[in-house]
């Protein structure tokens, strides 16, 4: 039997994806990718999208999907490292999110229509494949030129070792808790930062002071000579006035206790204890900002309520974005933005603004710091680390210019190491080769091929001149150029919400604030609202009251349009995962009502079992890549047929995943391949009734492939 599922009866494939497609070895290229995303696509890298997808994985299904369905799966796979030229098709994703699908598809030469209700999406897709401008360096030091000198001011602190002026990379603050009339600091652990040789930095929980010790657990202060173990966690110290507080009353108070310094005159870095100069430096940027404030372009939206990730916010009484950030931090990043509101090339403003914007994630107060792990690369964990907004014991308050250029999380390392890599890689794409166990054999440029740059202003003048991309910024359900595009797309390729796994627009609305101060005015039909939160947006939440129901009707919406816009033998291909049975049944439930049926489905990596957000969970790694196409007439089916056909080619699966070296997947994983072979051998027939002449619905089904995933775990992975 080849990688495919059964054989299906009555659709002849009309492409390779339909009958082949080498993907145990592509799940050993997109493993590697999926540990080292920034390297092997920096196009994905520009900006925060959540759940994004992997490039080799989608690579793989454009190239497939444009393919005759003669195309064997070393064709393909032979295919993924060459420059491919699909020339006359066109893709059409309606979940393009941050944008991979395009990326790949103009990669190989197909033109390319995009559609994503969420402006955050579109901006990012935009830029991702966006011509390029010869004056964007200039601007760029222009301004880092005028901010620095309005900045930098307010980001020093005195050097330890010489005691003049040095630049102050990061803060370290710590939370308060007021306990029997006293203010108290609680600290996660009293080890500040790790030395690579076993030593650290350790607070000192007497004097506060800040000492290099070799061994952390039995930690003598340089200050006082007080003793203690400073790997302890869930320290409380109480403090008799703090140096400064951020928030207090009904938000969290933190004080900042550390400052990770840089003195160009000593070529010295390290910590010192947050003092007097700084909590002058900390006082002067609260005035500043005060004087400043009704002038700079700051976002004055309130934090939506009732959502199920926003909720963690208003319960802590942060209820407008600006409170998520300190005084100083919105007057540094005010007064960048303003600056680069000020470049008059519109193309190069939006490239600083996206930076801008990839920025904010490293520069607000639900940061942390990831040096009191010695394994831990970089110095800032991001608000976004989780899917999620979560509330940090020690928040990490970074320098936004930095001081020096590779610095984590700073304007200029993300304009440099992000933007400009992305940039080279938009014209000179490369792919890895892979030896026969799965590693690396050498990084191959790909000639021939580049990443978008040439958009249209509409349908029809893409699909009459040479033009990439057209993108549209809307519902995909009802999408204004469906008529135009009818029956013109060779392949829908996507990656829609999985069901309630991520709140895309209850998360985005953190970047969106934000780029509508600088966007808006270009673009004021996309930009104009206050909130990216709509109701159609295809996630359950139950906060907001959308069920699996509505999640189901939103989802089988966008298949109807995508059905219309298809070839009568195109193939609609997407990724998916859940844990939960009722969510797989929802997705096929839509499948069946817009028309489609399932005639294959493969098992790829989707993600890193190292990802901050999944780490230790219960998570899945492998998507199922569900691969449909327009339905015809089907004969009535037997469960218990259906059962035993699932059976044998879930069995015949997981037993080569359990061979080769995939042996990291899950019990979880398992069942991936299990839903999507029923979703295959279910979608087969018009109706399927069970042994008692009842109709088997597609969720019953599910539910009803429980005991299997449970017998074939015991089988497989014991």
């Amino acid at each position: 039997m080849s990688d495919n599922e059964l054989e299906h009866e009555d659709i002849s494939a009309a492409s390779a994806l339909e009958t082949d497609i080498p993907y145990r070895k592509l799940n050993r290229l997109a493993e590697l990718e999926a540990y080292n995303k920034h390297h092997y696509r920096p196009t994905n890298y520009q900006h925060k999208w959540w759940a994004r997808r992997l490039g080799s994985v989608f690579r793989t299904l454009n190239i497939a999907a444009l393919s005759p369905p003669d195309t064997t799966a070393d064709e393909i796979w032979e295919r993924v490292t060459e420059a491919c030229d699909f020339d006359d098709a066109v893709v059409f994703d309606p979940f393009m999110g941050g944008g991979t699908t395009g990326q790949e598809a103009t990669r190989v030469g197909a033109k390319f229509v995009g559609s994503d209700l969420n402006p955050v999406a579109w901006f990012i897709t935009r830029m991702g494949l966006a011509p390029q401008t010869s004056m964007l360096e200039t601007y760029f030091r222009q301004v880092m030129s005028r901010s620095r000198d309005e900045i930098r001011p307010y980001y020093r602190t005195r050097c330890p070792t010489c005691g003049d002026e040095a630049g102050a990379q990061f803060y370290l603050w710590v939370s308060l808790d007021e306990a029997d009339d006293q203010t108290v600091r609680e600290y996660d652990t009293l080890v500040v930062d790790h030395d690579r040789d076993g030593g650290a930095t350790v607070v000192c929980p007497e004097c506060h002071e800040l000492s290099d010790v070799d061994t952390p657990e039995t930690a003598t202060c340089g200050g006082c000579g007080h003793s203690f173990d400073a790997t302890r966690e869930d320290v409380r110290v109480p403090v008799d006035t703090p140096n400064a507080v951020f928030n207090g009353g009904e938000r969290p108070a933190y004080e900042p206790y550390a400052v990770k310094y840089h003195c160009k005159d000593c070529d010295e870095n390290g910590f010192r204890a947050f003092g007097e100069f700084d909590v002058e430096r900390l006082e002067a940027a609260r005035e500043r900002f005060e004087e400043l404030e009704e002038s700079l372009p700051l976002p004055e939206q309130r934090i939506p309520k009732g959502g199920e990730k926003t909720r963690d916010l208003h319960n802590r009484n942060y209820t407008e974005w600006t409170h998520l950030f300190n005084s100083r931090q919105l007057l540094a990043l005010g007064t960048l933005l303003d600056n680069i509101t000020a470049v008059d090339d519109a193309l190069a403003r939006h490239y600083l603004t996206l930076t801008f914007s990839a920025t904010l994630e490293f520069n607000n107060m639900f940061c942390s710091y990831k040096g009191a792990d010695p394994r831990g690369p970089g110095a800032v964990r991001h608000i976004f680390s989780h899917h999620a907004y979560v509330h940090p014991g020690e928040p990490l308050e970074n320098n936004p210019l930095g001081t020096k250029g590779r610095q984590s999380g700073t304007f200029r390392y993300l304009y440099e190491y992000r933007l400009k890599k992305s940039l080279d890689y938009q014209h000179n794409p490369v792919e890895r080769v892979l030896n026969d166990d799965g590693t690396v054999k050498e990084k191959k440029s790909i000639a021939g091929e580049q990443i978008g740059g040439r958009p249209a202003d509409s349908v029809s003048e893409l699909l009459d001149g040479d033009k990439t991309h057209f993108l549209n910024c809307g519902d995909s359900a009802a999408l204004p150029f469906a008529d135009e595009l009818a029956g013109d797309v060779d392949a829908v390729i996507t990656d829609p919400p999985y069901y309630d796994s991520v709140q895309y627009s209850e998360l985005a609305d953190f970047f969106y604030v934000w780029q509508k101060q600088s966007l808006e005015r270009d673009f004021p039909e996309i930009f104009s609202r206050d909130s990216v939160v709509s109701d159609a947006e295809a996630v359950g939440n139950r906060t907001r009251e959308k069920s699996l129901d509505d999640y189901r009707r939103l989802l089988q919406n966008v298949f109807e349009s995508a059905f219309d816009l298809l070839k009568e033998d195109g193939p609609l291909a997407f990724t998916f995962h859940h844990k939960q049975p009722e969510a797989w049944g929802a997705v096929l439930e839509a499948i069946d009502g817009a028309g489609f049926r399932v005639v294959t489905t493969y098992p790829v990596r989707g993600e890193n079992r190292l990802s901050v957000h999944i780490n230790g969970q219960r998570a899945v790694l492998l998507d199922s890549v569900l691969v449909c196409r327009k339905d015809h007439k089907k004969p009535e089916g037997s469960w218990d047929d259906i059962y035993d056909a699932i059976e044998e080619v879930a069995r015949e699966r997981l037993r080569s995943f359990h061979e080769s070296d995939d042996d990291d997947l899950s019990r979880l994983d398992a069942s991936v391949v299990v839903y999507g072979t029923c979703m295959t051998e279910y979608s087969k027939f018009e109706t399927v009734t069970g042994d008692d002449g009842d109709a088997v619905s597609e969720r019953d089904a599910m539910e009803r492939i429980q005991p299997l995933i449970d017998e074939l775990n015991e089988s497989e992975f014991e």
